[in-house]
């Protein structure tokens, strides 16, 4: 899956405990609406797969206790600690030593792990834990960073539209605020329902009983109103709120990246895996 498709990513980053809460829950509320917008993996192996996002497909099949939905932040007061915490119950897949090789972690969680040590008796140093914490891809991996990575990679004269929609939506403290409390009310169990049916149906999903193109609409006006905002402040350069035009379009029509890539694939590319490569070279 890693190998058959393409995510891009933004790194934002917090300035404290309460800016973490106030970033993270935005970010965490939004994610399926983000992702239904942006669905471009059509293809697999040479043809179409008959989803618009295999990748997002694949996902559900990964391990969900580390996948996915990142559960103590949909809460409004979550906190570094609640993060601990949930990381804490979840097993370390691998650890280096100081030879430089990787060795398969014992079984039972991180907590386990601190209080039983590794095999060779030893116990897991801050090296282990910032291990730990890459080898976690929920939708927005926290580190030293927030790093939201839900979404499907836009084709490659739009990459800068998903980075354009996170920093408006994150650093403009009304767009970050309004976000949050218009997808607030959604529970843990409606976001798993609309993950599971977006690599099929795209923008056409629901959250809930929320249609997710209409979502995504107001977030990318309020994504526009951050950029325009950091603009107006001298935090952006004037061309910044045009990124999001491209993700506008497909709001506007439903029509997606993965649409718009099936229709050549069948159209000036013929089917042929040597035309699309040749035509979406960097």
């Amino acid at each position: 899956m890693m190998a058959l498709s393409l995510s891009t990513r933004a790194t934002l980053d917090f300035l404290g405990p309460e800016d973490l809460t106030r970033k993270l829950r935005m970010q965490t509320a939004v994610a399926p609406a983000v992702s239904a917008l942006l669905v471009n993996s059509p293809l697999l192996e040479g043809r179409p797969c008959g989803l618009l996002s295999h990748r997002g497909w694949a996902w559900l099949r990964t391990d969900p206790l580390r996948t996915g939905l990142l559960p103590p932040a949909l809460r409004a007061d979550v906190s570094a600690g609640d993060l601990v915490d949930w990381a804490l119950g979840i097993p370390l897949i691998h650890y280096r030593t100081a030879d430089g090789r990787y060795h398969r972690a014992p079984g039972g969680t991180f907590a386990d792990l601190l209080r039983d040590g590794l095999p060779d008796g030893t116990g897991p140093t801050a090296a282990h834990w910032s291990a730990h914490l890459s080898q976690l891809w929920t939708d927005t991996r926290v580190r030293r960073t927030l790093e939201p990575r839900g979404a499907d990679g836009p084709p490659a004269p739009h990459l800068a539209a998903l980075p354009a929609l996170w920093t408006g939506l994150t650093y403009h403290p009304e767009s970050c605020r309004a976000a949050w409390e218009s997808t607030r009310h959604h529970t843990a169990e409606e976001h798993r329902a609309a993950r599971t049916e977006l690599p099929a149906r795209g923008p056409d999903t629901r959250l809930g009983d929320t249609p997710v193109r209409a979502l995504a609409a107001e977030l990318l006006r309020l994504a526009r109103a951050g950029l325009e905002a950091r603009v107006a402040a001298g935090l952006e350069p004037p061309h910044v709120p045009a990124h999001l035009d491209p993700l506008d379009e497909i709001a506007a029509t439903g029509r997606t990246s993965a649409h718009q890539c099936l229709t050549r694939w069948h159209g000036d590319l013929r089917a042929d895996p040597a035309r699309y490569v040749a035509a979406h070279r960097i």
